[in-house]
């Protein structure tokens, strides 16, 4: 009985030096693994900007030299104290920037995605591109040539311009003809790249009809001379175009 005993003992004893030594392992790889997970999350990580269009204001040097104005040296090597959204929030400020999406790519690698803000047209008094949004941001000097609108300055003018040079851009040769747009009252007047007449639009009724009318009396005017002599192109009358030898607008 009490040789049984005494291997019963003996056997617990190993059993139990056995749970200690495993829990010891156990223990010891959970905390390299902590160790590692914290030594990857602390190493220097590369920053990749990518464009996802045609970019005329920005480039990488831009972008990085805004993300140190509220990043300093230390944040900027280190990855676990990078706050993604203050990235995100900080570059939205940027007039020239749509929209941009920060995140990790692998765990070394912060990737940021840019789509730069496209100008549609020109505002000349104020000096501003307006894009097909209806945002508008500062001008700088690119090789694009944009329609220019003249009109008042407010949110619902630059909501109905937009629309307009939007939908007039649906057509290729007005897209590429469109040269000046002046807008009051809710009435268009425009004038063409290649054509020495002014236009009245009107409003946007019968938008098609009165495009359709522009592109006829264009192409007709190619080919006869005696047009040359009407200054003032008028396309609100049904079905017709009525050309004018005075530059005088109706009221």
């Amino acid at each position: 009985m009490k040789l049984t005993k005494y291997y019963y003992n003996k056997e617990m004893k190993r059993y139990f030096n056995i749970l200690i030594l495993f829990f010891s392992i156990v223990f010891m790889i959970s905390i390299s693994t902590y160790s590692i997970i914290r030594n990857q999350n602390k190493i220097k990580f590369e920053k990749n900007v990518i464009f996802l269009n045609s970019t005329v204001f920005l480039s990488d040097s831009i972008v990085n030299k805004l993300l140190t104005q509220i990043l300093n040296e230390k944040h900027m090597k280190l990855k676990d104290s990078l706050d993604l959204n203050i990235i995100e929030t900080f570059l939205k400020k940027n007039k020239f920037i749509e929209s941009v999406e920060v995140y990790w790519k692998f765990h070394d690698v912060l990737e940021i995605k840019i789509r730069e803000r496209q100008p549609l047209y020109i505002l000349t008094k104020e000096n501003y591109y307006v894009d097909s949004y209806g945002k508008f941001f500062p001008m700088k000097k690119i090789k694009k040539d944009l329609p220019k609108v003249s009109s008042e300055f407010s949110n619902v003018n630059l909501k109905n311009i937009t629309k307009f040079i939007l939908r007039m851009n649906n057509d290729p040769f007005i897209k590429n003809e469109l040269d000046k747009v002046y807008f009051e009252k809710n009435q268009f007047r425009i004038s063409l790249k290649s054509f020495d007449f002014d236009i009245i639009f009107g409003n946007t009724k019968r938008f098609k009809e009165k495009v359709e009318k522009l592109k006829v009396f264009c192409a007709f005017q190619k080919v006869q001379d005696s047009l040359s002599n009407y200054p003032l192109v008028n396309l609100n009358y049904l079905n017709q175009v009525i050309a004018s030898k005075s530059l005088v607008y109706e009221k």
